[in-house]
């Protein structure tokens, strides 16, 4: 009898998914243990094994949002019947667009998605095993797929483009050379190799970006695009829309004297270089919003519909943008643990975001959320709060400014503070006195250390 592909389930809040991308072609052969399809979530990105070996159906095709436990294909065992209709079998019918009624929800073998790591290039195999029949060097390909990973359309594109260059330039030319012209817009024909036989080289092709083109006139020929909203991107409009419809969301600012903190933090870093332990001032500001919740337990709350739930631990949320949308993986026990170990936590999580490969632990159980956006030289903003917590913490740029002794004006660094609250949970006075608890906690930073 076939084995059912199911559209895995990863973590318990997940409600839909998307197969991605099909790495192994409809009545192609897969092994036991082979990636078999690309699975899109709400929060994480991940690669499904096989569980067996055969042939492989698909009963819908790529962008197609599922529930989890939804039959997406079938692997048949060697020498069994295929039927045409696979709806026969059950599972449904081979479908586009649309969804299914729901079925059980399976369990299965899924292997996170690692990044570049020694060079290596993420690319799919259906799209290394489309290259290796085309003769396409894959390593040179920009990917188009999600976090820059190479599909088999980026293949597909490089062999149309290579053709064309062949029949249109009497000049041999690099693979480095050919994807450098599709990115910069260069028609080979045009470029004079001055390489071995006249081979067009790299350096052709930039210096001929830079030359003048006669002047011609303008006319857009460039056609707008429709990028459809899923995953990432639709479960973040979706939440921020329900954030700011459900809860009475209010913002503050508040200046913070940095120069203290800003000694402390190159004090820390030189102190920890060897441990390869790196603090950034936004640890500086999770650490102090931690220690604040402690005294402040109704900012460390979520807003239920008979009662506001105090949370007994403090793990904060840190929003970390991605291309393809914000992600907020949890440091735990940020009042609890040392700074050292908090700066370490915060990195790892950092870097697992920008590879895909964080743990659906990773993103569960935030009681509060710090969002930076200092680095972008943004002065204040309005975050909007992650439901059901209480409560957000913007950080705004470290900028020059002027206090006074006496009569005598000293320069210092200002950091302003944004706090958006839920005014269900807490009113003004009680939110001002959380966000100047972790003022004097910024400028009297030894006492995170403690």
């Amino acid at each position: 009898m076939a084995t059912e592909i199911y559209l895995v389930k990863v973590g318990m809040s997940m409600t839909e998914g998307v197969v991605d991308e099909w790495y192994i072609a409809d009545g192609d052969r897969v092994e036991v243990g082979d990636l078999i399809y690309r699975l899109e979530t709400e929060k994480v990105n991940l690669d499904v094994d096989a569980e067996a070996a055969g042939i492989v159906k698909h009963l819908i095709g790529e962008g197609v949002t599922k529930e989890p436990g939804d039959v997406v294909g079938y692997i048949f065992a060697d020498g069994e019947a295929i039927p045409d209709d696979l709806a026969s079998l059950g599972g449904g019918v081979a479908e586009v667009g649309s969804t299914p009624e729901q079925a059980a929800t399976p369990t299965a073998s899924v292997t996170a998605i690692t990044t570049p790591s020694g060079g290596r290039i993420m690319s799919s195999p259906a799209a290394r095993r489309l290259a290796g029949e085309l003769g396409i060097d894959y390593t040179t390909l920009a990917g188009s797929g999600p976090a820059g990973r190479i599909v088999e359309a980026d293949v597909q594109a490089a062999a149309q483009n290579s053709q064309t260059e062949t029949s249109s330039s009497s000049s041999p030319s690099s693979p480095m050379a050919r994807k450098l012209a599709r990115e910069l817009g260069v028609d080979l024909a045009t470029v004079k190799g001055t390489g071995p036989g006249g081979r067009i080289t790299k350096d052709d092709v930039e210096a001929a970006s830079k030359a003048p083109t006669p002047s011609t006139p303008i006319v857009s020929s460039t056609e707008s695009t429709a990028v459809p909203i899923r995953g990432m991107r639709k479960t973040i409009a979706e939440r921020m829309h329900t954030s700011l419809t459900e809860m009475a969301q209010l913002t503050m600012d508040m200046d913070v004297t940095m120069d203290d903190a800003i000694k402390l933090r190159g004090q820390l870093v030189e102190e920890w270089a060897d441990e390869g332990v790196k603090p950034t001032y936004t640890d500086l500001v999770i650490r102090a919003v931690a220690r604040a919740l402690e005294k402040h337990p109704l900012m460390n709350a979520s807003w239920g519909d008979k009662e506001i739930t105090l949370h007994g631990d403090i793990h904060v949320g840190m929003a970390v943008s991605l291309d393809e949308g914000l992600i907020v993986p949890v440091a735990r026990y940020a009042n609890a643990i040392s700074v050292k170990d908090l700066a370490a936590e915060t990195s790892r999580l950092a870097q697992a975001a920008r590879d895909s490969s964080l743990s659906i632990d990773d993103l569960q159980g935030g009681t509060f959320t710090v969002s930076a956006l200092g680095m972008m030289g943004v002065d204040s903003f309005t975050p909007i709060i992650n439901s059901p917590q209480a409560g957000i913490l913007g950080v705004n740029r470290i900028r020059d400014d002027v206090a006074w002794e006496g009569d005598r004006p000293v320069k210092t660094q200002v950091m302003r503070l944004s706090l958006t609250w839920d005014h269900r949970v807490l009113d003004g006075a009680p939110a001002a006195a959380f966000l100047g608890e972790v003022k004097a906690l910024l400028e009297s930073p030894y006492r995170l250390l403690l």
